[in-house]
């Protein structure tokens, strides 16, 4: 199976988003050039193998499993032991998926709001494979929507029509809502033991909203998934015509130093999310909009796994 399925750049569809639920129940990590590029070769995965959680000792019954003899208390009380387990409870997941208008761009490849709607998708249905128990978190311009999904696919399946409301390319005027208000909304709802996992371009993240991830991250585990597109990282030299839907404007590129200032921010935003990643132990994918991004993110959700 193809690690990807054919779909419309701009916006997506209901049967796009349902034909992610194949690609997620039969997905094994794949070892893609990029994946090496971008560091995510080595990864742990978050969506560890569901195992077991010791629950007590006792002595050694007629029909227990032999392999889970301890030996150190056979030999010292001159009688086996055995230990016995109790298979780990379901796991929270969170999904965090930014739709504001800021993410309705791309200059090649899908719109950031296309890869962070299929990526949310394909998480969450590599969660529904896991049995975890799933919540939702879209950020809209000018609100929060949170979902508490019912469990299996179902609960996936009801989503999806939220999701394609809000991946549809609209006129809008500037985004109200903040990232950090998102955050601060996930820790209201999260549960200890929680993978929380947040898709957007993290243009606006702050060190409020670091702090905020990082009180989150003493109970639970975090993964970012940066969404950008090359020119949010290098401006293309020459004069272009540029709207926000309302306004519209011409903008020289060659200007002096504006293209050097630019791709400084960029660079400056993209080492303070890393750097803090890497403080707080959080999982980190940046991805462009012309990156096979499903294999990438593949490869850093199933790392280790058959």
């Amino acid at each position: 199976m193809p690690f990807d399925v054919p779909h419309n750049p701009v916006t997506v569809s209901q049967d796009d988003l349902v034909a992610l639920k194949a690609l997620a129940r039969h997905a094994k990590a794949p070892e893609t050039r990029q994946a090496v590029m971008n560091g995510v070769g080595d990864t742990r995965s978050p969506f560890r193998t569901r195992g077991l959680d010791f629950q007590e000792m006792r002595a050694y019954q007629p029909g227990d499993d032999i392999r889970q003899i301890n030996w150190r208390m056979t030999a010292k009380y001159g009688k086996p032991f055995t230990k016995l387990y109790t298979e780990e409870k379901e796991r929270p997941v969170y999904l965090v998926c930014d739709m504001r208008s800021r993410m309705k761009f791309a200059s090649r490849g899908d719109f950031k709001s296309v890869v962070a709607a299929r990526l949310t998708m394909f998480l969450g249905w590599l969660a529904e494979r896991k049995r975890d128990r799933i919540r939702t978190l879209l950020i809209l311009p000018d609100l929060i929507k949170t979902r508490r999904l019912d469990s299996g696919e179902d609960g996936l399946l009801h989503f999806i029509p939220d999701v394609t409301a809000a991946a549809v390319p609209t006129q809008t005027g500037a985004d109200e809502t903040s990232l950090t208000q998102a955050v601060t909304e996930i820790g209201r709802m999260a549960e200890s033991g929680a993978l929380i996992f947040v898709c957007s371009d993290c243009r606006d993240m702050t060190t409020a909203t670091v702090k905020e991830l990082a009180r989150i991250g003493r109970k639970s585990e975090i993964a970012l998934i940066q969404i950008y597109d090359e020119m949010e990282a290098r401006l293309p030299t020459g004069v272009f015509p540029m709207t926000n839907g309302r306004e519209r404007i011409v903008v020289n590129t060659a200007e002096k130093g504006l293209q050097d200032t630019f791709a400084r921010s960029f660079r400056q935003q993209t080492a303070f999310i890393r750097e803090n990643a890497t403080r707080y132990g959080w999982g980190y994918v940046p991805v462009r909009t012309t990156d096979e991004y499903l294999a990438l993110v593949a490869a850093f959700c199933l790392r280790g796994q058959g």
